[in-house]
């Protein structure tokens, strides 16, 4: 059985894999949060004895927060994780960065995992922190990718640097031109994610080859009503799907 934890800017994502399963995908804290949930889950119990054999880590935190992460997760189960690293091909997905080390293995580890969910050319969208988009031919080829401030960042981007000060309690989801700051700015940002998004899916279906929408992250949900003519398929897990084929 491993534990899979995907380590982003601001949560820990986790789930166990066994040989053909994984379980739902739970947020934790820490390591120690992980362990203490591995040890109570029911389902464990059902899966080779509940033995931990491996920890693997996606992780796009800095150097030092990673090194912690590593060493705590160690203190946690016994074992030294295993940590996803971006190469230039794997899993039929091939990387045209001069330094593949650069791009973010959360966009990576997405990337394979949608090249192996489609037979097409792949838009990939991961909606978190960052918003990122990235392009995918139908061969794996990385196309090249856009990096943005995410919907949360967008908006507290605003608060910090104007005077504008948003209602924490406001409904997000539309894109209508608002009639409040709030409906302005909520809606504003909403509206430029959907906007490159569709752009940017329309301009990959122009090009003559089939595409597939991909939306994984946390701000997915916002996203998903505005992207129903394109079919989008929301995947919540995507880039723990690509922890599993980055090894």
């Amino acid at each position: 059985m491993d534990i899979e934890i995907d380590a982003g800017n601001s949560r820990l994502k986790w789930r166990l894999r066994g040989d053909c399963k994984a379980s739902p995908t739970r947020l934790a804290s820490t390591p120690s949060d992980i362990a203490h949930a591995v040890a109570n889950a029911s389902e464990v119990k059902d899966w080779v004895d509940g033995r931990i054999e491996r920890v693997r880590i996606a992780s796009v935190r800095s150097p030092d927060s990673l090194a912690e992460l590593v060493d705590e997760c160690s203190s946690s189960f016994g074992l030294v994780p295993e940590v996803a690293k971006v190469v230039r091909t794997h899993a039929g997905v091939t990387i045209r960065y001069s330094d593949p080390s650069r791009l973010g293995v959360d966009r990576w580890l997405a990337m394979l995992a949608a090249h192996a969910a489609s037979t097409k050319a792949c838009l990939v969208v991961d909606c978190g922190t960052a918003l990122t988009i990235d392009k995918l031919t139908a061969s794996g080829e990385h196309c090249g990718g856009y990096i943005t401030p995410g919907l949360a960042l967008m908006r507290r981007s605003l608060e910090e640097n104007t005077r504008i000060r948003l209602n924490k309690e406001f409904e997000a989801g539309g894109v209508a031109l608002g009639h409040s700051t709030d409906e302005a700015v909520y809606h504003g940002s909403l509206a430029a994610a959907v906007a490159l998004i569709k752009a940017k899916f329309e301009e990959s279906s122009q090009e003559g080859s089939e595409c597939e929408l991909f939306i994984t992250g946390g701000g997915a949900d916002e996203l998903m009503s505005h992207l129903n003519h394109y079919r989008a398929r929301h995947m919540p897990d995507l880039v723990l799907d690509g922890l599993s084929l980055a090894f």
